[in-house]
C-alpha cells in the first residue's frame, strides 16, 4: 500500500468517526450528481422536443406520451409540463388538460401558458367566470395579445358584459387589424349591446375582411388558438444547454 493511499484510507476513516458512515458514500457520489442531472435534463428536452414535432403533425396522444416521457426524466421541466396540458386539449381530454395546466401554474404562477390554457378549458366548459382571472393574467402581461383579448372578449360574450367584451375586440384588432374572428366578434358584441349601427358597420368590414384573400383566424385546432396555446420547444440557449466558460482553446502562430 503506497503512502498516499494509507492517508487517504485515515481520513476517511477520521470523517467517519465524525460525522457518521453516510458522509464518505454521499460525497464520493456528489462529483457524478451533476453530469447525471444534465444529461437527465438533456434526454427530457430530447422527449420534449419529439413531442412537440408530434402536435405538429396533429398525434396528439403520441405527443401526450412524449410529454410524459420527457417528465419522468426530469420532472422540474417546466415547458414539458406545459406542453402536456396542450397535448391534452386537443387530443381532447378537457379533465387531464386541468390537471395538467394546474400542476404547470402550481410550478409557475406568472407563467401565461398555463393561465391561458385554464381560460380556454373554462370557457370551452361554460365557465365563463372563472375564465376571466386566467386571462386577465395573461393580459397583464401581455396587454396586446391577439388570443388574450379575443378570449376575453367571448368571456363576456357569455357573460352578457357587451361593452367590455366589444372594447377587448377593439384591442385585438388593432393587434392584428385583418383578424377576422376579432372583427366578427365585435360586430356581434356592438349589436347585442344595442349600438345597432356600429354593429352593423364591424360586421360590412367583416365580410369585406373574410373575402379578402389576405386575412388570418382563430380557431379550436392546433395553432390556431394564440400563441399561448403553441407548445416550447427547445432553442439550445437555455440556460443549462449553453456552457459559460471559455473554451480551452489558443491561436498558436507558427
Amino acid at each position: 500500500m503506497t503512502l498516499r493511499r494509507a492517508s487517504l484510507l485515515l481520513g476517511v476513516a477520521a470523517s467517519t468517526l465524525l460525522a457518521g458512515a453516510p458522509e464518505p458514500a454521499a460525497r464520493a457520489e456528489a462529483p457524478a450528481a451533476a453530469p447525471a442531472a444534465a444529461a437527465a435534463r438533456e434526454a427530457a428536452w430530447r422527449e420534449n422536443n419529439l413531442g412537440v414535432a408530434l402536435l405538429e403533425q396533429f398525434r396528439f396522444g403520441d405527443a401526450v406520451e412524449a410529454f410524459r416521457r420527457a417528465l419522468a426524466k426530469d420532472p422540474s421541466l417546466l415547458p414539458a409540463r406545459i406542453n402536456l396540458a396542450i397535448a391534452h386539449l386537443y387530443v381532447p381530454d378537457l379533465a387531464a388538460a386541468k390537471q395538467a395546466a394546474e400542476d404547470a401554474l402550481a410550478a409557475a404562477p406568472d407563467a401565461p401558458q398555463p393561465n391561458y390554457l385554464l381560460a380556454l378549458i373554462a370557457r370551452a366548459e361554460g365557465r365563463a367566470e372563472e375564465a376571466e382571472p386566467f386571462v386577465r393574467k395573461v393580459l397583464a402581461k401581455d396587454p396586446k395579445d391577439l388570443g388574450a383579448n379575443v378570449t376575453l372578449g367571448q368571456v363576456y360574450l357569455q357573460m352578457r358584459r357587451f361593452e367590455e367584451a366589444a372594447a377587448a375586440f377593439r384591442v385585438a384588432i388593432a393587434a392584428e387589424p385583418y383578424n377576422v374572428s376579432a372583427a366578427y366578434n365585435l360586430g356581434v358584441a356592438l349589436t347585442r349591446a344595442g349600438k345597432r349601427e356600429e354593429g352593423q358597420e364591424a360586421m360590412a368590414r367583416f365580410q369585406k375582411l373574410r373575402d379578402s384573400a389576405y386575412k388570418s383566424a382563430l380557431g379550436s385546432n392546433y395553432l390556431e388558438q394564440g400563441k399561448y396555446a403553441e407548445a416550447l420547444a427547445s432553442t439550445g440557449a437555455e440556460p443549462e444547454a449553453a456552457d459559460p466558460r471559455t473554451p480551452a482553446v489558443s491561436l498558436v502562430e507558427k
